[in-house]
């Protein structure tokens, strides 16, 4: 049996009563995760572009657009709330697969749970299947398929989220694979456009695109059934060095969702160790500011490649400036989203403190290493090394933490009755009847 039909069966098979109780508490913190970052983004310039796009495209009213309350089509849902949940660069990661599983996800779930009025346990079983197939074919591909200039997202957040609109759609194994070939046949995605609203168009239109192809495998449209491990299939084009080994292994007993890293902090998760590195140094050391005479860090290659700007000008680009972001965990403190503004890059306080660091690469790092060391005016000099960032599964976040963070993003939109109400349904979102119950508190 071949990658693609293997994972099919997989999907197709899934039920919610097979799925380890860890694994379901896991999808529940990606599920609040995931509805608070998208309602933190929905005042976003991308959302009422998208919003405005909806409404000029028009159609049925399906399925809402979160943090909005407009109802639209089950595509046009998909598209925005996938792009608004990816906004602010605070969603959810899985490092193996280097790509961010649910924001293309979720919008599925999210879209369709409303529309076809699905439960709770149906919805955790679409997902973790979901996340399990955009994740094991992104560890198949390896790290070629990103450092070819590929945002992983993207490509394979069109397979997660045709599986996901499958699952819920009911496709049999036969028409899931057809689904997966036209969910492949439709990738792409280049990181050249991070920094843009581009990059959060990506999941947008991955969810978006996932869903066309469930709809119309279900309708008889067909493809390569083996797109995977075919000549030319979708592995093959997107990466020179693929293990197919890894789509299927452990498959169904091993789960990489439980691999997931949550963002304590709003940028690029390379970023990440040398926040806290800079968080820990200051905070064991009580370092101020103007104690400051320089700062060295050492970072695994991938982290200067993509978060490598120097003099970012834009709030999105000092997300992915590892300088931006270890001046202002060593300046505020923390480092949440209300620290990424464009007025902020213009700060003559953190772009002088931005001078006085130097990063280089170690390729012995890997991307959850880094080491950063300060030396003060008064001669001097102390180092932390960090090898696994507050978020990653070794080092988890608890899902009251969690809340904490969903707390503060939904509360830019939502009231505190419907946030505490919000938590309460992830609690035991098992016991959820109808998904579309959770739409009115979301806007």
């Amino acid at each position: 049996m071949g990658s693609t039909e293997r994972l099919a069966e997989f999907i197709v098979n899934l039920t919610f009563k097979n799925i380890p109780k860890e694994v379901i508490d896991q999808a529940k913190k990606c599920f609040l995760d995931w509805l608070g970052v998208t309602l933190g983004g929905a005042n976003y310039p991308i959302a009422n572009i998208l919003t405005e796009f909806a409404g000029d495209i028009g159609g049925r009213e399906q399925a809402t657009i979160l943090g909005k309350g407009i109802r639209t089509n089950i595509l046009n849902a998909a598209l925005a709330n996938g792009a608004i949940s990816h906004v602010l660069d605070f969603d959810d990661t899985h490092t193996g697969s280097l790509c961010h599983v649910s924001s293309p996800i979720m919008p599925v779930i999210f879209s369709l749970g409303e529309y076809k009025h699905i439960n709770g346990m149906d919805c955790i079983a679409a997902f973790v299947s979901a996340f399990e197939t955009s994740a094991r074919i992104g560890m198949a591909m390896g790290p070629d398929h990103y450092h070819a200039g590929w945002h992983a997202t993207s490509t394979l957040g069109r397979l997660g989220a045709t599986a996901a609109a499958g699952k819920l759609l009911g496709l049999n194994q036969e028409e899931m694979r057809h689904a997966l070939g036209i969910g492949a046949t439709q990738a792409g995605g280049f990181q050249i456009v991070f920094g843009t609203m581009c990059k959060p168009f990506h999941p947008g239109k991955a969810a978006m695109d996932g869903i066309l192809a469930a709809m119309l495998a279900k309708k008889g449209i067909d493809s390569h059934k083996d797109i995977l491990e075919a000549k030319k299939g979708f592995c093959e084009m997107f990466s020179k060095d693929v293990d197919f080994i890894k789509v299927t292994e452990g498959l169904g007993e091993e789960y990489q969702i439980l691999n997931n890293t949550f963002k304590p902090y709003a940028s690029c998760l390379l970023t990440h160790p040398s926040i806290d590195a800079a968080l820990d140094l200051k905070n064991t050391h009580n370092i101020s500011i103007q104690d400051i005479k320089k700062v060295e860090g050492h970072v695994a290659p991938l982290v200067m490649n993509v978060a490598g700007k120097k003099n970012p000008k834009a709030a999105l680009e000092g997300k992915f400036s590892i300088y931006y972001c270890i001046a202002v965990a060593l300046a505020e403190g923390e480092v949440g989203e209300d620290k990424f503004t464009d007025q902020r890059m213009h700060d003559e306080m953190l772009s002088n403190l931005q001078k006085l660091i130097s990063i280089e690469v170690d390729t012995n790092f890997d991307n959850t290493t880094a080491e950063l060391t300060i030396k003060t005016r008064k001669g001097s000099s102390y180092t932390q090394k960090v090898l696994a960032p507050r978020g990653d599964p070794r080092n988890p976040l608890s899902f009251s933490q969690l809340e904490q963070k969903f707390k503060i993003l939904a509360g830019m939109v939502l009231s505190e009755e419907k946030i505490e109400r919000l938590i309460t349904h992830f609690q035991r979102l098992e016991k959820l009847e109808d998904m579309s119950r959770l739409i009115p508190l979301c806007s």
